[in-house]
């Protein structure tokens, strides 16, 4: 969730590359211009509609869990969490995460140290999460 590059950085790095690195190399071909011109455009658009439903996945995600392991969880259903700011709604997750890191803690700790039992609805949440940041960044991966 928060570990992973947002969509808007992508495609802002690919929309830097066409303009910065490759429409100048294409200096004399009009065709080529254009269609990178074009491409460029292309990305912003992708990038302001992605940026309005960037968050939206992850909370359903959440929700459909019901891990509970934070307040925000039965505070804010979807069409509460819809209403809010990017901003909002990044801080939200952020804070869901920490409560998340924080109940993984809570659940790992005996007497002794850590002592990692992975199991139940929350490991394995945090377990698909990896896969799919791992797929994400590396689809080499195999998992």
């Amino acid at each position: 969730m928060q570990y992973r590059p947002e969509t808007k950085e992508l495609i802002s790095a690919i929309q830097d590359f066409l303009m910065k690195d490759l429409l100048p190399k294409l200096e004399g071909d009009d065709l080529l211009s254009y269609k990178a011109l074009v491409s460029w455009n292309m990305l912003g658009v992708i990038a302001r509609e992605t940026e309005s439903q960037e968050f939206e996945s992850d909370w359903d995600r959440i929700l459909s869990l019901n891990l509970k392991i934070s307040k925000s969880e039965t505070e804010y259903d979807r069409n509460q969490f819809l209403n809010l700011s990017r901003k909002e709604k990044y801080n939200l997750l952020l804070d869901w995460n920490k409560s998340f890191a924080k109940e993984i803690r809570n659940q790992t700790k005996s007497n002794t140290g850590l002592d990692l039992k992975p199991s139940g609805s929350l490991w394995n949440f945090a377990k698909n999460q990896l896969k799919e940041t791992l797929n994400v960044s590396n689809p080499r991966f195999q998992t």
